[in-house]
């Protein structure tokens, strides 16, 4: 926590002395600190009097960074608390059919016209007075009952054109609007250990910056074999009893349009050739074969449209079934991320900050039950309302607690082609009969030529309207 916290006050201290103000204020502190060198001038009188006009300026240049995100916090909280109500938002079932071609290539198309949906505040008075922030989206891998369900949570207003985007790639998919499976979860952990059960949880990151891409479909397609990731996952899952719940939560928002600008740098860096001695001149060594496809790796992500993204696990179960399903929940559905991994671009790996699991022998050293306690309140509370990280440092701080500070959950940017091989619809190279309903069959319109029945006159109106 206070590491954090420290790293932050760097950051601020960064920022500040980047103001040609804060230049300024230290001038003065100088001036006042070379008063006994030049006794004859009366130096601290003309700083005091300076410093008596000028307070309010001064005031002002510490306060207003922390008035502007104490406002942009309350207005977003607003905001959300209208726009992206669980009121506002659709919880679709995607339904997979007995024959499934398609590969997660077209799970990207998707996302690529999810992408184009995104909203963001365009204007200072859209972002500070209206609080407008974009809004998000859930995927999910959730096992309950007996069954693997794939869910999609979106705004509403943006429904139709999801499933849309779906049929377009997927046409033999069926969309259901079904009612929000997570309003029949504990709300607190109270109430959690009221049923008998207890939970697990934690989020993930990546292991590099996110400019570096983990393995995509393509990876794990060839031409003598092809496989599909989400199987991994789906095992894992099926192999839980029918009490046991778990779920893979993917919270998504569009990222800007320029958001790979900021990895320039690194890309730059990949790109220069060293330099060797030949004779009298240097020449460019050739770059290797693997680093030329970290670098084409890169340029190829760096290219695409981009989510923001927070993969976050968590697995509930009853008491007496905790301790062998929690090993084997835990192990299995962190390890299945394992197959992304990439030794020379990215893999994912366990948030420890945010998991519920508390080391004694770690900083602060006590209190590490209610510490626990803490831990599993949140990662309930994330989980059921589909909570997005804070965006500033003084919103984390508002959302922390003494024994839980929200300073560890962070979102990274992963490429639609990434989204896509983490979640689609499996193909028909996986065996799901034994996990997840199949649609047996699928929907048709109405053959073409059908008699209408009616009158002239009922005709002439049908073609007026039209």
């Amino acid at each position: 926590m206070f590491s954090k916290i420290f790293e932050h006050t760097i950051e601020v201290f960064v920022e500040l002395f980047s103001n040609w103000e804060a230049w300024l204020f230290i001038a003065l502190l100088g001036l006042v600190s070379s008063a006994p060198v030049f006794p004859s001038v009366n130096i601290l009188s003309l700083v005091r009097e300076f410093i008596l006009y000028t307070w309010w300026f001064w005031a002002f240049f510490i306060l207003f960074p922390i008035f502007r995100e104490l406002l942009l916090y309350w207005r977003q909280q607003l905001f959300k608390a209208s726009e992206a109500s669980p009121e506002k938002y659709s919880v679709l079932e995607i339904q997979i059919p007995r024959e499934m071609d398609k590969s997660p290539k077209a799970m990207a198309q998707v996302f690529g016209s999810l992408h184009m949906l995104g909203n963001s505040p365009g204007s200072l008075h859209e972002k500070y007075l209206d609080g407008e922030v974009p809004l998000w989206s859930s995927l999910e891998i959730v096992k309950f009952g007996g069954e693997i369900h794939l869910y999609i949570r979106v705004p509403k207003k943006n429904r139709h054109l999801v499933e849309v985007a779906f049929f377009s790639n997927y046409p033999d998919v069926e969309i259901a609007d079904v009612k929000d499976y997570m309003r029949n979860l504990p709300a607190s952990t109270a109430e959690l250990y009221a049923r008998e059960m207890d939970l697990w949880g934690t989020e993930m990151k990546l292991g590099r910056e996110d400019a570096y891409p983990i393995k995509t479909f393509s990876d794990f397609e060839s031409a003598e074999k092809q496989s599909d990731p989400i199987a991994v996952f789906l095992e894992v899952l099926g192999k839980l009893d029918d009490e046991e719940i778990a779920c893979v939560q993917i919270i998504i928002s569009p990222s800007a349009k320029d958001w790979a600008e900021k990895w320039e740098k690194i890309l730059d860096k990949l790109r220069e050739m060293k330099l060797v001695d030949a004779g009298e001149v240097k020449v460019p060594l050739p770059a290797t074969p693997g680093k030329t496809e970290v670098v084409t790796a890169v340029e190829r992500k760096l290219t695409k449209s981009a989510f923001n993204t927070v993969i976050r696990i968590c697995y509930l179960a009853p008491v007496t079934l905790m301790k062998s399903g929690s090993a084997f929940a835990r192990g299995g559905i962190v390890g299945a991320f394992n197959q992304y991994a990439s030794p020379k671009l990215n893999s994912f790996k366990a948030n420890s900050e945010t998991a519920t699991k508390i080391d004694k022998w770690s900083w602060p050293h006590v209190n590490s039950d209610s510490r626990l306690e803490y831990r599993k309140q949140r990662i309930l509370h994330n989980l059921r309302n589909r909570e997005n990280p804070p965006e500033t440092f003084t919103a984390r701080i508002l959302s922390s607690f003494f024994y839980d500070w929200n300073l560890d959950s962070k979102y990274f940017e992963l490429s639609i082609d990434e989204l896509a091989t983490v979640f689609h619809p499996p193909s028909s190279v996986v065996l799901t009969a034994p996990h997840m309903r199949r649609v047996e069959s699928k929907k048709a319109g109405p053959p073409s030529g059908l008699p209408i029945f009616g009158e002239e006159e009922h005709l002439d109106k049908f073609r007026t309207e039209i």
